[in-house]
C-alpha cells in the first residue's frame, strides 16, 4: 500500500512527503497562495509524463536502444466547470541520439501508456490521452493497439 502525508504550512501551501522525498504545492495568489509550489493538477501531469517516462525509458533499456538526450512535454486541458477535470491531455516523447529504432520508441510508448503505467491508465479514465514521438526533430504519431481496452 503507498502511503503519503500532507502538512499544511500555511496560507495555501502545503508539503506532500512519502518516506524519502518531499514537494511544495501552492495555490496561485489570486486563490490565496503565495506561488511557492506546483499546483496539484501540474503535478498530476508530472505524475503522468514522469511515470510513461520512467516505463519508457526502463523498456528502451531492456531493448538496448540507446539515445542522447529524453525529455517529455506534456499539456492538460481542463472542462469549464467545476471540478474542472482534464478532458484532454497531449504527450509528446522527444529523443535524440543515433540510430534510434522508431518501431522500438512505439513499442515501448505502446507498453508504457496501455499496460504499465498506473497514473496515465488512471487518468486516462477521464481523459483523452494523445500521445506523440520525436527522434532528432520527426515526429510521429503514436496510435493505441487494437488491444487496449481504454474506452476514451
Amino acid at each position: 500500500m503507498s502511503k503519503v502525508s500532507i502538512n499544511w504550512e500555511g496560507n495555501m501551501k502545503f508539503v506532500g512527503s512519502d518516506d524519502n522525498f518531499e514537494v511544495t504545492m501552492d495555490a496561485a495568489a489570486v486563490y490565496g497562495g503565495q506561488n511557492e509550489g506546483i499546483r496539484p493538477m501540474e503535478l498530476m501531469l508530472l505524475s503522468v509524463g514522469g511515470c510513461t517516462g520512467i516505463e519508457v525509458g526502463h523498456i528502451l533499456n531492456k531493448m538496448r536502444v540507446k539515445f542522447d538526450s529524453f525529455n517529455i512535454e506534456v499539456n492538460g486541458n481542463r472542462v469549464d466547470e467545476h471540478p474542472k477535470v482534464f478532458n484532454n491531455i497531449d504527450i509528446i516523447y522527444k529523443f535524440t541520439g543515433e540510430n534510434i529504432p522508431e518501431q522500438k520508441v512505439n513499442k515501448a510508448l505502446q507498453l508504457a501508456a496501455e499496460v504499465y503505467c498506473s497514473a496515465a491508465n488512471m487518468v486516462n479514465k477521464t481523459a483523452k490521452m494523445n500521445y506523440k514521438y520525436e527522434i532528432n526533430g520527426v515526429v510521429y504519431e503514436y496510435v493505441p493497439s487494437e488491444e487496449s481496452t481504454t474506452d476514451n
